[in-house]
């Protein structure tokens, strides 16, 4: 399942105000649900007696969405611990059609019992089995996240060999430094807006609570971390699509953030760089994404393997055995390159088939590399 993000335009004041009674309906029925501790099939044949009981649901909203709630709160208490709460407004902002209740005409999104609204198609979705329309933090955008069966392998077993491999050393001083010595500096969104948030943050609990002063102050500290989403999410989009386009294989670190995290002094820094968003991004944009080991990448030397021990603090690999003087983050990122075409030996699949010559060739030419690599 492919998922593509598109955004909505309501045209009228009417469709805005269809889209939000909507979320409210939906919501009504989540916090409905909480009371009733109930597996999701009650919950659907309670849906039923529901409807009788309030006509206006049959009337104004479509079956299939409010199917979707229920099966949103038993995916909720699956994973939740304790008691669920309630959903305020401006926590509830999505709701879902699936299999039926919407169609898609050129530039219009048809949704049952709400109309057609404008849709701007960047790409031409095919065979859709789902759409959710979702309301952006600070309540002025509307999207549709379409949901697209499509036929594709994870990653590919066929390596091209039409373009090189390269090993990619994530940090927080600088975002990424690769084997061929490219270095991006970390641009740091969210720590260049601190100021401003804590401001934001200020003024939102100086407010009376339930006056307008206070939607308006919440209103301001939405837009301002929607500001930092999207020019986070635009500099990852950019920065993958610059590596899936120009490297067929990519190696990359298998960190654990989670466990990263716990480092209180790093921990901002590290969610801020985003590092598991790029490598999403990476492992559907690019040829063949493949994770290494990260334990002594940045102590071990790149060129003779002798252990070279360092604090965080030391910036430059200097090896006393073979006299190697690097930076430390490029002597990661041939770390991660060399194991990487170590481990690329026993990832490559055996297919009983016939081979062309020119695969033969390839498939010679890539391990003739990787020896080449690994002895100096």
């Amino acid at each position: 399942m492919l998922n593509y993000k598109f955004r909505l335009y309501p045209t009228t004041k009417e469709q805005e105000l269809l889209l939000e009674q909507t979320l409210d309906c939906c919501r009504w029925v989540y916090n409905y649900f909480l009371d009733k501790n109930m597996s999701e099939y009650d919950m659907n044949y309670i849906l039923t007696e529901l409807k009788e009981q309030h006509p206006w649901l049959h009337k104004y909203y479509h079956s299939k969405m409010l199917q979707m709630v229920a099966k949103q709160v038993a995916a909720a208490r699956k994973v939740a611990v304790g008691r669920l709460s309630y959903r305020k407004d401006e926590d509830f902002n999505a709701f879902t059609y699936n299999q039926s209740g919407f169609r898609i005409e050129k530039d219009k999104l048809v949704l049952s019992k709400i109309g057609s609204i404008k849709i701007v198609l960047h790409r031409q979705p095919v065979n859709v089995k789902q759409v959710t329309v979702c309301r952006s933090k600070t309540g002025k955008k509307w999207y549709a996240v379409v949901a697209c069966d499509v036929l594709r392998r994870l990653y590919s077993t066929i390596i091209k060999y039409t373009k090189p491999a390269v090993g990619i050393d994530v940090g927080i001083t600088k975002f990424c430094h690769d084997s061929d010595n490219h270095a991006v500096e970390n641009p740091q969104f969210l720590t260049k807006m601190l100021k401003p948030l804590r401001k934001a943050h200020r003024r939102v609990s100086r407010r009376q609570i339930g006056s307008n002063n206070r939607e308006k102050a919440k209103h301001m500290l939405a837009r301002l971390y929607e500001r930092i989403h999207n020019k986070r999410h635009d500099f990852l989009h950019k920065k993958s699509a610059y590596y899936a386009s120009h490297y067929d294989l990519i190696f990359l670190e298998r960190l654990k953030v989670l466990n990263l995290t716990k480092n209180h002094r790093l921990a901002r820094k590290i969610l801020d760089a985003s590092w598991s968003a790029f490598k999403n991004m990476l492992q559907y944009k690019a040829n063949r994404v493949i994770e290494v080991e990260p334990a002594y990448s940045s102590v071990d030397c790149s060129r003779c393997g002798h252990p070279v021990p360092k604090s965080l603090a030391v910036r430059t690999h200097a090896c006393q055995k073979c006299g190697a003087v690097l930076d430390r983050d490029y002597n990661a990122s041939l770390n991660i390159l060399q194991r990487g075409l170590e481990s690329l030996m026993m990832l490559l699949p055996v297919e009983r088939r016939e081979v062309t010559p020119v695969e033969i060739a390839q498939q010679r030419s890539l391990k003739q590399e990787a020896h080449e690599f690994i002895r100096g």
